[in-house]
Formats: structure tokens, C-alpha cells, sequence
């Protein structure tokens, strides 16, 4: 069974930081999304759940590809498999926070949330694809070396 989701790679371009989610599930930092739901597009959802899970509204960065009025291209999009056989087909962004310094509010998905370091994030447990991309956002978009 496949299940389609949007995520979101949420960094803040003033202090370079990115927002995470612990996930009850795995038990391991990452960042905010969830599944498509029938009336949205992925962006609509990818949009939705960083606010739910974290009550930050944010701003997805890309280009419309080929037209303005068509979806954002994503940054990517992976194929995760979960122990009991279901696949989620991930379509993945990266955005910035519309206001960084709004509190952040948990819900009932997420044992934590935080605004973390690159540095940081090695000394915490994430999957090795966030710091692979938190990297490459960095390189790509916001001009880090």
C-alpha cells in the first residue's frame, strides 16, 4: 500500500537553523509533514502540517516550473518504507518561517519540537538524509560553504 505525503525542510535564513519535529513513531527528529489529503495538492498539504505540528506559517521556496501557475518544483521526493510493508512516497520542499519568533506549539503527532544547528544536529538522533539536505539547502540556496 502507498500512502503520498508532503514534507517540509523548514530553515531559517537569518540564524541558519532548521525546525524539526521528534517523531513519536521512530523516535527521531524530522522534519514536519504528513499525507495528502484528498482535496489538496502538495503544496497545500506541505503547508498545513508545518503549522499543525509546530504553529509556524511558512513560505515554500522553488520555481514554478515550466508556467508561474503551476506547482512548485519539489526538492525532491523519496520512497520510505515502514517495517509492516507500507511505502510513503514523500514530496519534499524546503521553506522558510514567515515569523521564526512565533511560538512553537506541539501536537499530539510530535513529543518535541525545536529550532536546531546544522552542528547540532550531529549530536542528535535524525535519519542521515536531514543532514544531507539540510546541507544542500544550505550549498544550494542560502549560500553556506
Amino acid at each position: 500500500m502507498k500512502h503520498y505525503c508532503a514534507s517540509v525542510f523548514v530553515i531559517n535564513p537569518e540564524n541558519k537553523t532548521i525546525l524539526l519535529v521528534k517523531h513519536g513513531d521512530y523516535d527521531k527528529w524530522v522534519q514536519p509533514g504528513g499525507h495528502i489529503e484528498d482535496e489538496e495538492n502538495p503544496e497545500e498539504t506541505a503547508i498545513r502540517e508545518v503549522y499543525e505540528e509546530t504553529g509556524i506559517k511558512i513560505t515554500l521556496k522553488g520555481e514554478h516550473f515550466p508556467r508561474e501557475d503551476d506547482l512548485i518544483r519539489p526538492l525532491g521526493i523519496q520512497c520510505n518504507r515502514k517495517k509492516d510493508g507500507k511505502r510513503f512516497i514523500d514530496i519534499i520542499y524546503w521553506g522558510v518561517p514567515n515569523n521564526a519568533d512565533a511560538e512553537l506549539k506541539i501536537n499530539d503527532e510530535s513529543i518535541e519540537i525545536g529550532w536546531f544547528t546544522r552542528t547540532e544536529l550531529d549530536r542528535m538522533s535524525v535519519f542521515p538524509d536531514v543532514k544531507i539536505t539540510m546541507d544542500y539547502i544550505l550549498r544550494t540556496y542560502l549560500g553556506e560553504e
